[in-house]
């Protein structure tokens, strides 16, 4: 039954993500086209600033899914009841303390410390507030959004999701109609009510479907309190360190190269988001059941999907991934047109290979989370200190001339060195079959090698036809998914989905 409603789950999230890429990538062309390069860096940037003092909450994000997804798996209304108001008052206390952090050191970065044109400097400002005002409305919504996906309502999850990418399509025509305002604090305003307008949609929901779990209740359970709190105090650590290489990075940036590489690591972002929706959509699907297994202690079944969701993940990355990797420039001119931000190829092929790397983590990622308080300690401190080392060796490439592109090898490396150590601690911890696990290390690795060896045949002065893009792009998907059918599968694996063609075939 658990791994039909993963099937189900999967279907309805892969249809959200399907309309939701296209519908971010063409978002992305018109914002880029509408606000010109420097507003569209300045918009990165700032948005940058409060993600940065919005840390906390990818904290008590992971804290609030992994303790509603145990209860959930001992089926206790009551507890599952409990975890959801002692979430409600933690996330309300994360939005004092990045509010408090954003008016106060946040200003003083944002207008002393930033690369940012005098005379957008105003602009600037009211952006960064209105940006402050949304990050709020994503902290109140973490709750929200955990219960339903503990309880795998996933039909309604893509629904609302459509309905964001509607409301942001809606924003972006209302946008291209204004002449008299400035276009970038437009855009932020509206961007606003949509924010407000999902999580009023997501309260709604919650409260009228799963209203015995969700009833607001002040709860005294200092022991499950302090728990949470010792728990997602380690993850803070981790979440700190993330922050420190993704946004910390896009600081530093613009400390040595300005907006306008700002806007290429924006677009760069954008690609590599669209893209790993796919690998997000799957994993949410999947993470309840690697928590509830672990939990309720199905351990063959639990390394199955371990091993399986991290595999999957990859090779559905690969697959999306290597025609940008191979044809990046065709591309990039296609959807932004010939004027490209400097540098934009190689950081959007590096940021893919990253993007790697995060997709065989995931499943890893969120079993250690199910192991509970104790280990996730030992975890943390080892994944932070490989992590928090990114943007010091960015700056440290900067000051010797290298290029913005170095920053992401460096990014490059230090995922792979994260992964190397989640290999490790799960392993220590559950004990993976040595044969199974060093088949799927043989079948990344092949299919990895793959991948770079595109982006070193890339050629960014090479020009195609329309029929001459779509008959390459074709044959090289079809070569892709033929080496993972016959190298990238074991023979179980291989029986499953051969046989289950059959059957279809035949019905």
């Amino acid at each position: 039954m658990s791994n039909k409603t993963i099937a189900k789950n999967t279907l309805f999230l892969y249809i959200r993500m399907l309309f939701n890429m296209g519908a971010m990538l063409y978002i992305s062309r018109v914002v880029l086209r509408v606000l010109g390069v420097e507003d569209f860096g300045i918009y990165n940037i700032v948005m940058g600033v409060v993600i940065l003092f919005s840390f906390f909450n990818g904290t008590m994000t992971a804290t609030t899914q992994r303790f509603i997804n145990v209860e959930k798996a001992a089926n206790d209304v009551s507890r599952i009841n409990m975890i959801f108001n002692i979430s409600l008052l933690n996330h309300l206390f994360i939005m004092l303390i990045v509010t408090v952090l954003a008016e106060t050191v946040g200003l003083w970065f944002l207008n002393h410390k930033l690369n940012i044109p005098t005379e957008r400097m105003s602009a600037a400002n009211i952006v960064y507030q209105i940006a402050l005002l949304i990050a709020l409305i994503e902290i109140i919504k973490v709750p929200f959004n955990a219960m339903i996906v503990a309880h795998e309502r996933m039909a309604f999850y893509a629904w609302l999701g459509l309905s964001e990418t509607l409301f942001k399509l809606t924003a972006i025509f209302i946008l291209m109609q204004i002449e008299q305002y400035d276009k970038l604090i437009s855009y932020s305003l509206l961007l606003l009510g949509v924010s407000l307008l999902v999580f009023l949609l997501y309260f709604n929901f919650t409260r009228r479907s799963f209203y015995p779990e969700t009833r607001f209740h002040f709860h005294k359970d200092l022991s499950k309190t302090k728990e949470m709190a010792s728990f997602s105090g380690w993850m803070l650590l981790g979440q700190t360190a993330y922050v420190a290489s993704t946004q910390g990075l896009n600081m530093v940036i613009n400390l040595f190269f300005g907006v306008t590489v700002n806007a290429a690591v924006g677009i760069a972002t954008q690609v590599d988001t669209a893209i790993y929706s796919f690998v997000n959509n799957f994993q949410v699907a999947f993470n309840p059941q690697l928590v509830q297994s672990y939990a309720a202690k199905e351990e063959e079944r639990n390394k199955k999907l371990i091993l399986g969701t991290s595999k999957y993940s990859f090779y559905l990355i690969a697959i999306l991934s290597a025609p940008v990797l191979y044809f990046t420039h065709p591309l990039l001119t296609f959807w932004l047109g010939d004027q490209l931000p400097q540098y934009v190829e190689p950081l959007v092929q590096t940021t893919l290979l990253c993007s790697l790397i995060s997709a065989m983590a995931g499943s890893f990622w969120m079993t250690a989370l199910a192991i509970g308080t104790n280990k996730i300690k030992q975890y943390n401190i080892v994944i932070a200190m490989i992590d928090l080392c990114t943007v010091p060796l960015a700056y440290f490439l900067f000051t010797l001339g290298y290029s913005p592109v170095y920053a992401f090898i460096g990014r490059f490396s230090t995922a792979l060195f994260m992964q190397i150590y989640r290999f490790y601690f799960i392993n220590k911890k559950i004990q993976f079959n040595r044969k199974e696990f060093v088949t799927y290390l043989c079948h990344i690795s092949l299919i990895f090698s793959l991948l770079l060896g595109l982006v070193y045949f890339s050629n960014p002065k090479q020009t195609y036809t329309f029929f001459e893009f779509i008959g390459e792009a074709v044959l090289l998907e079809m070569v892709l998914v033929s080496v993972i059918l016959l190298f990238g599968l074991n023979r179980a694996e291989k029986s499953f989905l051969f046989g289950y063609i059959l059957k279809k075939v035949k019905k």
